[in-house]
């Protein structure tokens, strides 16, 4: 009788919230999917980052670092998975750490795959020079793979990977469609929502100029924000324009709870995204889930995520007149709102779920485990050549 195989063993090296961001909460969906029953799985919880100090080196993340590399290499040389997936943040000072542990990854015989979550391997490659730039060229090289999150990814991994490595998985975020809230819209009103980081790369100044013409635009609109400052600069900037614009524009705060949350969100009508900086963003996705019509900025993945025109509007970034137009455009026409809205359900039932995601995630580690058959050993003879 012939003898079942044994799931593949896959470390996981990633972040669960709290904090409640972009990565910690993909993370948390890929652990509620069926992608840990596929394989046999272990998740080492790396909590480094936080918003305060996200760009910071602290006495507390380097011993935080220390700890979780021992327990790295313990799990390896004990548990000896076949893959770790490793989430790389290429960016110069946290790439140092990223080496750290990808290479010795590498060494002790696991096979790495990067979670790339959008984290611009092309700029990181052009700003390093020197040992820096060949030990990232090396660790690419050497990589079993490369989860992205959009077809437009691939072209930041040209000339630095093998083009057939890189498998494409959507995000996703958990499906609200069965919670139960007393939230209906507020009668008379117009709600536009933005809901992000309050930051300069998620493009909130971009709304902040746009809110001038869009209240001027239109007496039943209001305007809700939500999400962390990035600094004490934003939240002046915000507390001004409430100043000028008495009763209509709202700050939420920083929600972490997913019914606050899905409250706001279903008080919304129309929801902006006018980011700088965005390889996927996952905040679009609560937006399709709760059926709202999008105005968002052309960036990243988004244009493969929205079809501009049917279950969204896109502006390029930065056009503060343009973002104002098209949210007018929406606020004036109640049937393309609800035709939107109905198409974003729709495409986020088709692309975006939580089984879906399970499901790529499985059907991108059997690819990658089918094309590393003969890659068994480190290509020493390229080591630091480049």
């Amino acid at each position: 009788m012939q003898e079942p195989s044994k799931k593949i063993k896959i470390l996981i090296c990633g972040i669960l919230p709290p904090p409640y961001f972009g990565h910690s909460m993909l993370y948390k969906m890929l652990m509620a999917s069926s992608f840990p029953n596929a394989f046999e799985t272990k998740f080492l919880n790396m909590q480094f980052w936080t918003y305060g100090t996200h760009k910071k080196v602290t006495i507390e993340k380097l011993f935080k670092m220390a700890k979780y590399y021992i327990i790295f290499i313990g799990i390896l040389v004990f548990w000896r998975p076949k893959y770790f997936l490793y989430n790389s943040s290429f960016y110069r000072m946290p790439y140092l750490k990223d080496f750290l542990f990808c290479s010795t990854g590498i060494f002790l015989g696991c096979k790495l795959v990067i979670h790339d979550h959008g984290q611009y391997v092309r700029e990181l490659d052009e700003s390093l020079t020197g040992f820096s730039k060949a030990s990232l060229r090396w660790m690419l090289k050497n990589m079993a793979g490369s989860i992205i999150m959009g077809e437009k990814v691939r072209q930041d991994y040209e000339g630095l990977a093998d083009q057939a490595k890189l498998m494409v998985v959507p995000g996703t975020v958990e499906d609200t469609k069965e919670i139960m809230i007393d939230s209906p819209k507020i009668p008379g009103v117009i709600n536009v929502l933005c809901f992000s980081h309050m930051s300069r790369l998620k493009g909130v100044y971009t709304a902040f100029e746009a809110i001038p013409i869009i209240l001027t635009g239109r007496a039943d609109i209001i305007v809700t924000f939500g999400g962390p400052f990035e600094d004490q600069e934003v939240k002046s900037c915000l507390e001004e324009l409430q100043k000028n614009y008495p009763g209509r524009i709202r700050y939420g705060g920083y929600v972490e709870d997913v019914v606050e949350r899905t409250r706001i969100f279903r008080e919304a009508d129309i929801f902006i995204f006018p980011t700088f900086r965005d390889v996927f963003g996952l905040v679009l996705l609560h937006a399709m889930a709760e059926g709202l019509a999008i105005v968002a900025s052309r960036e990243g993945t988004i244009p493969e995520i929205i079809q501009d025109g049917t279950n969204a509007l896109l502006v390029e970034k930065g056009d503060a007149k343009a973002l104002a137009d098209k949210v007018l455009l929406l606020a004036g026409d109640h049937h393309l709102r609800k035709l939107m809205g109905q198409a974003n359900r729709r495409r986020f039932e088709e692309m975006y779920t939580l089984e879906k995601y399970g499901d790529a995630m499985i059907n991108a580690f059997k690819q990658i485990d089918a094309l590393d058959g003969d890659v068994d050993s480190i290509n020493l003879s390229h080591t630091f050549l480049f």
